[in-house]
């Protein structure tokens, strides 16, 4: 060969490789042994279920970087519609969305929670009506009324209780610490654990008060990592939930 033509030909079998190499890439992308997947999620998500499958998919998947963002169910929602996130676990009811599946995971009671000094709190169960104000609630989405909140709100307000909504765990928890009023919180609430507050059973709701937590992704869209995911958020929460004993929540299949 010619000087110019060994240039011309390293330079082809370099263009060859690196042809080889992304389709090699795309390949191992489309069979979701690598690539990219974002989730999101609402706050008591990860105080169990999410940490336990992000960890399990990581280690079967250790090309696939997972990125998480806590969102409130109805910023996750137009996250999934305008591909800004992958999955999303969000609090149902939701009302059929279009190109959207939705798979319940778990349903969990609320508990009261008290300062550690209330005169309430040496008792295993408080009955809603002997709770003082102000009383703060917490409720799955900002936007509007949910089944859920609907329920509690009535149910305050016929025990004449105004008790004040609101989205953040952490914020419930933080003031029942403080000592600037009592609260009503899924059970899962109880990880928040802090010095000066405890978690009581709650009595004079109905049984079926509970609060849902769904996992929510792209039908049609969905990519091979995204369906990986699904499979071991539902296998992990299969082996945590499954159990329907009183003392814990319960999977939803």
């Amino acid at each position: 060969l010619t000087r110019t033509g060994k240039v011309m030909l390293d330079e082809s079998l370099r263009v060859l490789s690196q042809a080889d190499r992304a389709v090699s890439h795309i390949r191992d992308v489309a069979h979701g042994n690598k690539g990219r997947i974002e989730i999101a999620f609402v706050l008591t998500a990860c105080y169990e279920l999410l940490p336990r499958v992000a960890r399990a998919f990581r280690k079967a998947n250790p090309d696939i970087h997972v990125e998480l963002h806590s969102m409130s169910t109805a910023e996750m929602i137009k996250a999934l519609q305008e591909r800004q996130i992958d999955i999303a676990f969000l609090r149902p009811p939701l009302t059929t969305i279009e190109q959207l599946s939705v798979r319940r995971i778990y349903a969990e009671r609320v508990v009261a929670i008290l300062p550690e000094d209330h005169p309430l709190a040496g008792q295993e169960t408080v009955d809603l009506s002997d709770l003082t104000m102000p009383l703060y609630v917490q409720a799955p989405t900002p936007r509007g009324h949910t089944t859920f909140q609907t329920q509690i709100v009535s149910l305050c307000h016929a025990n004449g209780i105004e008790p004040e909504v609101v989205h953040d765990p952490i914020y419930i928890v933080s003031m029942v610490a403080a000592g600037m009023g009592v609260g009503i919180g899924p059970e899962k609430s109880r990880r928040l654990q802090l010095d000066g507050i405890v978690f009581r059973e709650l009595s004079g709701v109905p049984n079926d008060l509970q609060m849902e937590l769904a996992m929510a992704w792209r039908t049609n869209a969905a990519s091979q990592s995204t369906k990986i995911f699904v499979e071991t958020a539902i296998e992990i929460a299969r082996e945590l939930y499954s159990s329907k004993n009183e003392d814990r929540p319960f999977f939803m299949e």
